[in-house]
């Protein structure tokens, strides 16, 4: 058991030390453009070299309006629908560099996975990035009428999913069965204690970072707006949430935060803390013990909550 214990805390020390190594390509001050080319370079797979290695995984095109949606399913008949929102701070990120964790994110979940191209700031600052989620929640709810589905994100696109809830709850839309959401940014001010408490512990996010990034994103708005900064919306009737967050990261109190007002407004919430963990840690760093956790609480999540009986 220690032998365990120590080779655990050996791969989770030196998976962190190879992720920040990667973070240092998206510096405070690094231009937007520069930032979405490092990581489509880094991150983007095409559909040709995922269904060489994994036959059964199956791609779909959508088209709402303008905005292009990527389907992909790796189960041959899945028990949820999945709109993802992708992270990337609102500046970079596509179906294209998710599609490998949209592939995972099928299989783990025994779901179909929607993951649309919204758009991305500096161009195209507030409330572009929300009303493109809305556009793909219309469409996949029409597409997939009657099933069961799920809202989820990562980093920006976990705060664009309680943003889309908080709408489709103001319009008396049809809500989601439940969201889970990984390191949401909930608040583009950056007003949360950890910010403080984990800098230089969060290799990636700073306070300086959060700052200079959302003065991108804001557009004609503020900071504070809670079509932005979900952490100031109203939660009242939204679905079950799944919080999953890395005690080590900047972010913590976002989620926190937000765990304490669903609960203010009587909301189904759980959250799940990654002891020693980072900034998206079930996505980044899948193989450790901490993130194989996390995806045992997505799934048992989504059983309870949003999976048909």
């Amino acid at each position: 058991m220690q032998t365990h214990r120590v080779t655990a805390a050996w791969k989770t020390w030196l998976s962190v030390r190879a992720y920040s190594v990667v973070t240092r390509l998206y510096g405070a001050d690094t231009p937007p453009v520069t930032m979405r080319r490092r990581f489509e370079r880094l991150a983007a797979v095409t559909r040709e070299s995922l269904t060489a290695r994994y036959p059964n995984v199956v791609f779909s095109d959508h088209q709402a309006g303008k905005l292009w949606i990527e389907g992909v399913r790796a189960v041959p008949g899945p028990r949820v629908i999945i709109l993802y929102l992708h992270g990337g701070a609102y500046l970079f990120g596509s179906p294209a560099s998710y599609r490998d964790r949209a592939r995972r994110l099928s299989f783990r979940c025994n779901a179909e996975v929607f993951v649309p191209d919204y758009r991305l700031a500096p161009e195209h600052p507030y409330p572009a990035a929300l009303e493109d989620a809305l556009a793909a929640w219309a469409h996949v709810s029409a597409l997939r009428p009657g099933a069961s589905i799920v809202v989820a994100g990562d980093s920006a696109g976990g705060g664009l999913a309680l943003s889309l809830l908080a709408a489709l709850r103001d319009s008396r839309d049809e809500l989601p069965a439940g969201a889970f959401v990984f390191s949401p940014w909930t608040d583009l001010a950056a007003t949360g204690a950890s910010i403080t408490r984990n800098e230089g512990r969060d290799v990636w996010l700073s306070r300086r970072h959060i700052e200079e990034w959302g003065r991108h994103c804001v557009g004609k708005s503020t900071v504070a707006d809670p079509g932005i900064s979900p952490l100031h919306a109203d939660l009242t009737g939204f679905p079950p949430l799944l919080l999953i967050v890395g005690d080590q990261e900047g972010l913590l109190d976002d989620t926190l935060r937000v765990e304490a007002r669903a609960r203010d407004a009587r909301v189904d919430v759980e959250v799940c803390v990654g002891r020693g963990m980072q900034h998206d840690f079930p996505l980044t760093m899948p193989w450790l013990e901490e993130s194989r956790e996390a995806w045992e609480t997505v799934a048992a999540f989504l059983d309870r909550s949003a999976l048909p009986r």
